[in-house]
């Protein structure tokens, strides 16, 4: 098969690092979007010759339009992974507005338009693609503190629905993958500064019934099948990569704040 290229949003550390090394070593010549310049300086020498890096912001339009650009100088576009994304924490009863912004804009409308990004290359050259979108367990099921945070990977899976829907019938193809807790710098920032790691390791491993928390690579696999031509039949779905988590039902306790505020009102 002739090479073709990829982007790959949020590439720099973690999952998105994990996906572009791995979609390399398959062959795509990638480029990967990072804003932070140690992350883009690492992914560039891990990367190496063939490969590109764009840095800036994936919610930025003109971020996108530069990756695109970059690819199609490589190979032909034929994949594109919005796996970029932040965990901002917060609820409706006590908003930030800016984070809600920030939240849904890099979450949501990255992907929203980085697969535009894709698909007008795609129609405008009457070729084909894949795209792989990045969603969550936050997608499936509701975590209390978690409200604009699931409202967006909720988006993101059906932002994979219309493209399989709308660009089904000229073979362009869309999927979402919903990760679990991922082993990624961020989750580790978490275990490691909390009052017991061991315990903090603990709890996020048995939200799974694997009772372990996830590894990159492995959600770099199924972003990689996705895009391959073995799930050539498979469009508009979420595949789970989640140990299960989302495959039963649990408890978080409620909100203190929010019981106390009810409790003292009613008092």
């Amino acid at each position: 098969m002739d090479a073709r290229s990829v982007v790959v949003t949020g590439a720099g550390s973690g999952i998105g690092f994990a996906i572009a090394r791995r979609l390399a070593a398959d062959g795509w010549k990638v480029v990967g979007i990072e804003l932070d310049k140690a992350g883009a300086d690492r992914l560039e020498t891990s990367l190496g010759a063939g490969h590109a890096v764009v840095r800036g912001d994936a919610s930025d339009r003109a971020v996108l339009a530069r990756a695109r650009e970059a690819a199609e100088a490589l190979a032909p576009l034929g994949g594109w992974v919005n796996n970029v994304g932040i965990a901002v924490m917060g609820n409706l009863h006590e908003p930030n507005p800016d984070e809600v912004d920030r939240v849904i804009r890099v979450n949501l409308m990255s992907h929203f338009w980085g697969a535009s990004e894709a698909i007008r290359t795609w129609v405008q050259h009457k070729t084909t693609g894949s795209i792989v979108n990045m969603s969550s367990a936050h997608g499936r099921s509701a975590f209390n503190m978690w409200a604009a945070y699931d409202v967006a990977k909720a988006g993101v899976d059906a932002l994979s629905r219309y493209i399989a829907v709308e660009y089904g019938p000229v073979g362009i193809r869309a999927n979402s993958v919903a990760p679990g807790a991922i082993r990624t710098p961020l989750v580790e920032q978490v275990i490691r500064e909390s009052p017991d790691s061991a315990v903090a390791e603990r709890e996020m491993s048995i939200i799974h019934p694997m009772e372990r928390i996830g590894e990159p690579e492995e959600v770099a696999a199924a972003v990689a099948w996705l895009l391959s031509p073995e799930s050539s039949f498979v469009s508009g779905e979420s595949l789970a990569v989640d140990g299960g988590l989302t495959a039963r039902s649990y408890r978080y306790d409620p909100d203190a704040k929010l019981l106390a505020h009810y409790r003292g009102a009613k008092a």
